[in-house]
């Protein structure tokens, strides 16, 4: 797709997919936007003004979920525009240099980190060359690295999870009225949602991280995921599966899991009987989900690395390989992701006790974190199906 600048020539817009992980999508307002990720949240991004009849949807979100220490941090800065119906291309900026967005990023103790050294103070003598008029279903993106370089950026200098929010936002329209031609000017604000990353290990307590794993806890990881990768079991394991996974599991897991089956149970005998009647499919959400690798189902695995938290527990990265299938006889593809699963130390041996995607899992979500808006003490207290 493309798309044309304020002076009128032709530039090159990526196309937006309509369904699938990492895809937008848009609710019957105009100001809703989705990501499609695992346990996502939806919030609208609604401009300080009254509304106009465009929507105009702004991200910033980690180019990847885990970095090493000292690395450069990536975000990827996009504007979608999705109008509600055919109007005039919108006027947004291009992304580059650090105009037009302001960022908030909240450390693993919940504080805020502050932006090192200074910015750049935002000129008012801008250039059409600083913009692009967006059509329906245009995106236009730009990377910019936000962790301190040449002086200026935040500190990441604590080991955990990271999460980032931005506002976009262009300023009074009169300063660019006179080069932005047949455009619309979006005045407001536009928040992006939550993203999160992990520093050095995905971490939730403020525990030290050392270089040197245990080998226990390692063939603990392999033994297990040798299953997984075997049986592949989308939801709750049953089978053979399960007799071969409980038992490496940590008991808090144990626990969850069974809370989970306990919901599915509960769902079923409430409503199974319209759902047969109606040909529908229960509507938890554990129901298709590799509860251990994310929302494929991977058929090989690989230790990239490994991280001891604390004395008693261990992360390892874990790449995943997965067979993409498409339709219309075009050739399947093996794509990989990647995960992070902890081990802890149980009664002297080592089991699995968490794991948390690394595939656009913007809210990190993990599997420990169980289900709350559906699933309470082992019974339903999601949606009730309805004809």
């Amino acid at each position: 797709m493309e798309g044309v600048d304020p002076a009128g020539n032709q530039i090159a817009v990526s196309n937006i997919c309509m369904t699938g992980s990492n895809c937008w999508s848009v609710t019957a307002s105009i100001f809703l936007l989705s990501f499609l990720a695992l346990a996502s949240d939806t919030r609208g991004q609604t401009p300080g003004t009254t509304e106009i009849p465009y929507a105009l949807f702004f991200s910033a979100r980690p180019e990847r979920q885990l970095y090493a220490h000292g690395e450069p941090v990536v975000l990827e800065l996009s504007i979608y525009n999705w109008a509600s119906e055919p109007t005039e291309p919108i006027f947004v900026s291009r992304l580059d240099g650090d105009k037009f967005v302001e960022l908030s990023v909240i450390g693993p103790d919940g504080k805020e980190l502050q932006w090192q050294g200074k910015r750049r103070i935002v000129s008012r003598d801008y250039s059409p060359s600083d913009f692009v008029a967006l059509g329906t279903y245009d995106k236009i993106s730009a990377k910019r690295i936000i962790s301190l370089q040449d002086g200026a950026g935040f500190v990441f200098d604590k080991p955990g999870e990271y999460f980032v929010t931005g506002e976009y936002s262009l300023g009074p329209p009169e300063y660019f009225a006179a080069f932005a031609g047949g455009t619309k000017i979006p005045t407001g604000t536009f928040r992006s949602t939550k993203a999160g990353f992990c520093i050095e290990a995905c971490i939730r307590e403020p525990l030290r991280v050392h270089s040197n794993t245990s080998q226990s806890a390692l063939e603990a990881v392999r033994v297990f995921y040798t299953h997984v990768t075997k049986y592949r079991p989308l939801g709750i394991p049953e089978g053979h599966a399960k007799k071969a996974l409980w038992p490496l599991l940590s008991r808090r897991l144990t626990e969850e899991l069974n809370s989970l089956q306990a919901c599915s149970d509960d769902y079923y005998r409430r409503y199974g009987d319209f759902l047969r009647a109606n040909h529908y499919k229960p509507a938890f959400p554990w129901l298709e989900e590799g509860l251990f690798s994310g929302s494929r189902s991977p058929m090989r695995y690989l230790i990239l690395s490994s991280r001891s938290i604390g004395d008693n527990r261990v992360d390892v990265l874990l790449r995943f390989t997965y067979k993409q299938t498409y339709c219309c006889g075009e050739s399947a593809s093996y794509e990989h992701y990647e995960g992070v699963v902890t081990a802890i130390q149980q009664n002297n041996r080592w089991v699995i006790d968490d794991f948390v995607a690394l595939s656009g899992n913007y809210d990190l979500y993990r599997l420990s974190d169980g289900y709350p808006k559906a699933c309470q003490a082992g019974r339903w207290v999601g949606e009730i199906p309805t004809d």
